[in-house]
């Protein structure tokens, strides 16, 4: 025999709250008894991101989906949406290419590289990593390659792509290690603080002083700004 429903606080019926509609790449609706419960939901999903997404999943959600969610979260415009559990995979070359162009803040997308990979949040890719030759001629490329570019949308909430830097740099240190080269490195600003570098375990090992890469005898007219920068590489 089926238990009772209790009766909702707003409207009196058996209350309902359920998940309505998912749709991409992050919207999602609600099914409810009355307005009074839809708004009490809207506004312990909104206070409560982490306590949301529990709530969700109990819900049904990643049944209904197949990802994992971390979080429910304002996009800027006072909407709530879904901020799922980041995922590293392949992406293509003019993939890569073509997301480093609107969206690394001072360097082009470099001319080749070795390796490389993308980060999405849900079905959104929302950042790429690209690993290639040491710039510096100094360094053997034959033990030793560089994270050229790394970069992640700025045109979305920040909460979407949060950590996925750390995970980035963390997977480009693995995936160095697996290819066989003893060292990977990349370069910061002197002024950027390196907090995602950080979190990957990554540590200073030179600081740089600043000069272009564009000289007489090497004409690279889209050479890195020749600022002061810091050497990273991962802890051993």
């Amino acid at each position: 025999m089926a238990l009772p429903q209790e009766a909702c606080p707003y409207c009196g019926e058996a209350e309902l709250i359920e998940i309505l509609e998912v749709w991409p790449p992050r919207d999602f609706q609600l099914d409810t008894c009355c307005h009074g419960v839809h708004e009490a939901a809207v506004q312990f999903l909104s206070e409560n991101p982490r306590a949301a997404a529990q709530w969700l999943r109990a819900k049904g959600l990643e049944g209904l989906t197949g990802r994992r969610v971390r979080r429910v979260i304002d996009d800027g415009s006072g909407q709530l949406v879904l901020d799922w559990r980041l995922t590293i995979a392949p992406v293509s070359f003019s993939t890569a290419k073509n997301f480093v162009a609107p969206h690394h803040r001072h360097c082009p997308a470099p001319a080749g590289w070795r390796f490389w990979t993308g980060i999405f949040n849900g079905d959104e890719l929302i950042g790429c990593v690209m690993v290639g030759r040491p710039v510096a001629r100094a360094l053997d490329p034959a033990r030793v390659v560089e994270v050229n570019r790394l970069c992640v949308r700025t045109d979305i909430a920040p909460e979407l792509p949060w950590n996925a830097c750390s995970q980035l740099y963390g997977w480009a240190a693995r995936e160095a290690r697996k290819r066989g080269f003893q060292r990977i490195i990349t370069y910061t600003l002197e002024s950027e603080s390196g907090v995602s570098l950080k979190a990957a375990g990554w540590t200073i090992e030179h600081k740089v002083k600043g000069r272009s890469w564009d000289t007489p005898s090497r004409r690279l007219p889209n050479a890195s700004p020749g600022l002061n920068k810091n050497r990273w590489t991962p802890e051993s």
